[in-house]
């Protein structure tokens, strides 16, 4: 498998006076479909979530409400900040790349995945996850 950044996306939707209806029809991403979805809320403002990556689990993340602030660590020693506010975008997080996403008080996240729940799929050892940066 070859290493992927994360990314923002566009996911469409249409808006108008009686409200927005956003969905999503991206095979590209994941050709198999979305095998689990997952909504996170209540997180008090500022705390932090996350905090693991995937060994093979494309995810995407949408902020349906509120704002969400999405620290990278990518695989490859890359660093990046993403900001989510709204459901018209989403932020593609490939495998091996490393999560920890601040909410604000009213935030709903969404998550979307290419396959279903397995806990081996989680890396959740900061400091292996580390380790693994260093051997690139």
């Amino acid at each position: 498998m070859e290493y992927q950044t994360p990314r923002y996306i566009e996911i469409p939707g249409n808006i108008n006076d009686s409200g927005s209806v956003h969905f999503w029809e991206n095979p590209l991403l994941f050709p198999k479909g979305i095998l689990r979805c997952f909504w996170i809320s209540g997180v008090k403002s500022g705390e932090s979530r996350g905090n693991h990556a995937h060994w093979e689990e494309s995810q995407v993340i949408v902020a349906v409400s509120g704002r969400l602030e999405i620290s990278v660590d990518g695989v490859e020693g890359s660093k990046a900040v993403f900001t989510l506010e709204g459901p018209g975008s989403g932020l593609f997080v490939p495998p091996l790349n490393w999560v920890s996403i601040r909410f604000s008080s009213d935030a709903v996240l969404l998550g979307l995945a290419d396959r279903a729940f397995s806990e081996k799929d989680f890396i959740r050892d900061k400091d292996y996850f580390g380790s693994l940066q260093e051997g690139n």
